[in-house]
C-alpha cells in the first residue's frame, strides 16, 4: 500500500450571500505517494494547487473523496504563519514544535540544528518582529524541515530568499527524500521542479490534466502555456510567439553565471534570455523586453544594434539587468522580437517585415533579505541612486 493515497478528492466553496454559485477549486483528484518520492504539483494560478495542500494538510476538510495516510504531516503553506513576531525565536520553535506533538525536550535537543542550518547566530532570544525578512523566513523553513516529518507539503517555499538558502533548501530536500520522507513541492520555479522531483502533477481548472514523468509533464504545461499566450496575443493583434520565420523557445532568468533561477535579491545583477529558434538565415532581429507589476508596466529595455543571423537554428538572445533596480515584489515578462529581411539603413524608420510575441512568458520574485517584516517596499522600481550632500552657506 502506497504512503499516501488520495481517493477522488474534490473541494467546494459557496460563493454569493443571496445568490450562491458553487466553485469547485479541486475536482476529482486521485494520486498515490510512495515513502521518499518527491511530487512536484503545477499549473496556473487558480488551478486549486494550494486548496489541494490545505486538504492534505487538514487545514480544510474535503467536499468529497478522502485521504489515507500516517504518520507527521509538516505543511509549509506560508513560511512562519504560525510565529508569534512579539516572542523569542526560541520560543517560537518550541510552540511550534509542541503543534506537531513533539515534547519541549525532544525540541531542545533540536534547537541547534534548527539555528545551524538558519544562520540565525545568537538571535535565538531575540524577538522575531526584530528580524529581518530573510531571517525570518530562514528560520521557519529550519523549524519544519527539522520536525523530522514523515510528509513536507511545500508551497512555493523557494520563491522567497537569496539564492544560496535556496540552494540550500533544495539540497536538503532531496537529502530528507533520500532519507525516506515523502514530499509535495508546489512551484512555479519549472527548473527547480526539474531538478527536485521524481514526478510531476499537472493541476488545471482543480483537475488533473496530466501526471507522470517530469520532463514530459512541464513540457507539456509549458507548451499549452504557449498556446494561450500565443491565441491571446493574436486577439490582441500583437503577434504570436510563432510563424513562418521564426518561434520563441522559452524566456528564462538566470544568474550571471547561466544558472536557471526563479527569484533574485535586490542586490543581484539578473540575466533575462530569450531563446527562439529561426527557419529561416539572412535575417535581423531586434529584442525587447518588458516588465511588469501589479498590473503596470514598469521596465522597457530600448531594442539594441540590429543581431545579424546568418543562418537558420536556435540562438540565445540575452540582456542583463543591473543591481539594485527592481523593488522586493513579483514581476512578469513579456518580450518581443521584431525581424527584418536586411538591415535598414542608419537613422531611417522602417515597419519590420515580421515579429514573434510572447506575452507573460515569464514571473519571477524579487526579494530583499535585510529588510524587516514590516518595511516592505511599496515601489514598482527602486533604485539605490547616489546622494551627495552639500552644505548651504
Amino acid at each position: 500500500m502506497a504512503f499516501l493515497e488520495v481517493q477522488k478528492v474534490s473541494k467546494r466553496y459557496r460563493l454569493g450571500r443571496r445568490t450562491t454559485r458553487d466553485l469547485w477549486a479541486v475536482r476529482d483528484v486521485s494520486f498515490s505517494l510512495e515513502r521518499g518520492n518527491i511530487l512536484g504539483v503545477i499549473g496556473p494560478n487558480g488551478a486549486g494547487k494550494t486548496t489541494l495542500l490545505k486538504v492534505l494538510s487538514r487545514v480544510t476538510p474535503p467536499t468529497e473523496g478522502r485521504v489515507l495516510g500516517h504518520g507527521r504531516v509538516v505543511p509549509l503553506l506560508g513560511l512562519g504563519a504560525t510565529f508569534q513576531p512579539e516572542l523569542a525565536a526560541r520560543e517560537n520553535i518550541l510552540m511550534n514544535a509542541a503543534m506537531f506533538g513533539i515534547s519541549a525536550r525532544e525540541a531542545e535537543e533540536r534547537i541547534g540544528a534548527i539555528q545551524e542550518f538558519a544562520g540565525v547566530g545568537d538571535f535565538l532570544d531575540v524577538p522575531l518582529k526584530r528580524f529581518s525578512s530573510g531571517m525570518y523566513m530562514r528560520l521557519a523553513f529550519s523549524v519544519a524541515i527539522n520536525m523530522r516529518p514523515d510528509l513536507l507539503l511545500a508551497d512555493e517555499v523557494l520563491a522567497v530568499g537569496d539564492l544560496e538558502f535556496q540552494e540550500r533548501c533544495l539540497e536538503r530536500v532531496q537529502q530528507e527524500g533520500r532519507a525516506g520522507m515523502a514530499v509535495i513541492f508546489v512551484s512555479h520555479d519549472m527548473a527547480a521542479i526539474r531538478r527536485l522531483c521524481d514526478r510531476v502533477m499537472w493541476l488545471n481548472a482543480g483537475e488533473i490534466a496530466r501526471i507522470g514523468d517530469p520532463a514530459e509533464v512541464i513540457d507539456a504545461y509549458e507548451n499549452a502555456a504557449w498556446a494561450v499566450a500565443g491565441r491571446r496575443s493574436r486577439d490582441k493583434r500583437t503577434g504570436s510567439h510563432r510563424n513562418d520565420r521564426g518561434e520563441i523557445i522559452f524566456v528564462r532568468l538566470t544568474s550571471p553565471d547561466g544558472h536557471e533561477i526563479g527569484a533574485a535579491r535586490v542586490s543581484d545583477e539578473i540575466h533575462l534570455s530569450i531563446a527562439v529558434r529561426m527557419q529561416r538565415g539572412e535575417m535581423v532581429l531586434r529584442p525587447r523586453l518588458q516588465l511588469s507589476a501589479r498590473g503596470q508596466i514598469v521596465l522597457k529595455t530600448q531594442p539594441p544594434e540590429y543581431v545579424q543571423i546568418a543562418e537558420p537554428g536556435s540562438y540565445t538572445l540575452r540582456v542583463s539587468v543591473p543591481s539594485n533596480l527592481l523593488a522586493p515584489r513579483a514581476y512578469s515578462v513579456s518580450c518581443d522580437v521584431l525581424m527584418f529581411d536586411t538591415e535598414p539603413a542608419p537613422g531611417a524608420s522602417r515597419i519590420p517585415d515580421g515579429s514573434l510575441h510572447a506575452e507573460n512568458a515569464l514571473t519571477f520574485q524579487v526579494v530583499d533579505p535585510d529588510t524587516t517584516q514590516k518595511d516592505i517596499a511599496d515601489g514598482l522600481i527602486a533604485p539605490r541612486l547616489a546622494w551627495a550632500v552639500v552644505k548651504e552657506r
